[in-house]
């Protein structure tokens, strides 16, 4: 007489489920402010846990529905109820990352002094989290010989797809507002998540006693996991700008699409004088000043269709599309820069501009162009050396 199949899959059960608590947990390990914001990290990892703890319920799959009458009924009430909370918790902490990673700023729905904005994005949880937790459960299943759910069941994946549908919303939205493929690619993959999620949970319906949502979820976790670390060998840590690697890969591709309608324009940047800041004021002060500036760059660049990097030092190096930076560039850097009160004084710089109209251009005839540029600028602004280098002496008394 043969094995029965539901003890040949056992093992195979028991695998899949050993195997996603590994790869979640080095994950884990792995997750730090390096791959983003602290708010991104923290939200990615509550994710993170969250799968965990559905992995860990998933070990009920082991018994079979021998589960529900072998152990004590308030125990097995518990396990079902955080199985269901894991996954409520996994949705809003991965809303919560896109919401966090996407860098929108929303205008705070308030009445009075109350945030009713941060509190309805806390309701569908909360209402998960009541109906689990409490007597309310009898709404949502019956537990006998195995748990019986009741239509209300849909009720619950309602107030979690409100998180994944919002989610999407706002991936689909910073994907059209997206600059370069790299941040395209980032915001694709965080749309197709909500296909595997809901393919894992139809997927549940016809394989009841396997754990199909770590099926599709883990190597969706792993993709993602790998883009946020793929981001950060793009970005520079002092700054949070695009290093240069990554700009020379831009500028490559920026320059393939350029016509005359749509010119390519190349902007090198200096910080002045910067040696001097980091002679007298110190170079944790040089530190200051490097991302004061990158900050306005950045604030400069808002809603434009450009991109700033790092290019090394106190360089950086701008580049797009956008009439704006022939037009208005050192305008309203300026501003961005007069308005900070980081530091104490405004970094003065000098910049050159390069275009191009051809896809037969090279960027090293653009970077020529607009060192050159770059040179004639500088001997203009080194007119004001000794006004800076006073403002600086009587910062440091």
């Amino acid at each position: 007489m043969g094995v029965p199949i539901e003890y040949q899959l056992k093992p195979f059960i028991l695998l899949i489920l050993f195997v996603s608590l590994i790869s979640l947990n080095i994950i884990y390990s792995k997750t730090d402010e390096r791959i983003g914001s602290k708010r991104e990290t923290m939200t990615f990892r509550g994710m993170l846990v969250s799968y965990m703890a559905y992995a860990l319920v998933d070990l009920r799959l082991l018994p079979g529905d021998s589960f529900y009458t072998m152990f004590p009924r308030l125990f097995v009430i518990f396990v079902i109820a955080l199985g269901f909370g894991s996954m409520s918790f996994s949705c809003y902490f991965w809303f919560m990352h896109v919401l966090a990673s996407s860098h929108l700023k929303f205008k705070p729905l308030k009445i009075g002094s109350v945030d009713v904005g941060k509190i309805l994005m806390h309701v569908p949880l909360s209402v998960d989290l009541l109906l689990f937790f409490t007597p309310l459960y009898h709404l949502i299943y019956d537990l006998g010989e195995i748990a019986v759910f009741k239509p209300p069941m849909m009720f619950v994946l309602l107030m979690d797809y409100i998180y994944l549908i919002s989610a999407t919303i706002i991936s689909v939205k910073c994907a059209k507002r997206a600059k370069n493929n790299l941040e395209k690619k980032k915001y694709k993959s965080q749309i197709k998540f909500i296909l595997y999620f809901t393919a894992g949970g139809v997927l549940i319906g016809f394989l009841l006693n396997l754990p199909a949502i770590e099926l599709f979820i883990i190597p969706v976790i792993l993709k993602l996991f790998v883009e946020l670390q793929d981001s950060q060998i793009y970005t520079d840590a002092l700054t949070k700008l695009f290093t240069r690697g990554r700009m020379n890969e831009i500028i490559n591709e920026e320059i393939s699409s350029c016509s005359t309608e749509h010119p390519f324009t190349l902007i090198m940047i200096d910080m002045d004088y910067f040696k001097s800041i980091n002679d007298i004021l110190g170079h944790d002060e040089g530190d200051k000043a490097l991302v004061a500036f990158s900050k306005a760059l950045q604030k400069a660049l808002k809603s434009k269709s450009a991109v700033a990097s790092r290019w090394g030092g106190d360089e950086f190096v701008v580049a797009g599309k956008d009439a704006f930076l022939t037009e208005d560039f050192r305008k309203t850097l300026q501003e961005a820069l007069e308005s900070s009160s980081s530091l104490g004084y405004v970094p003065p710089f000098s910049l050159g501009v390069a275009s191009c109209t051809s896809p037969s251009a090279s960027s090293k005839d653009l970077f020529v162009e607009a060192d050159s540029a770059l040179y004639k600028d500088k001997e203009l602004q080194h007119q004001k050396k000794d006004e800076f280098i006073s403002k600086l002496n009587s910062l440091k008394l």
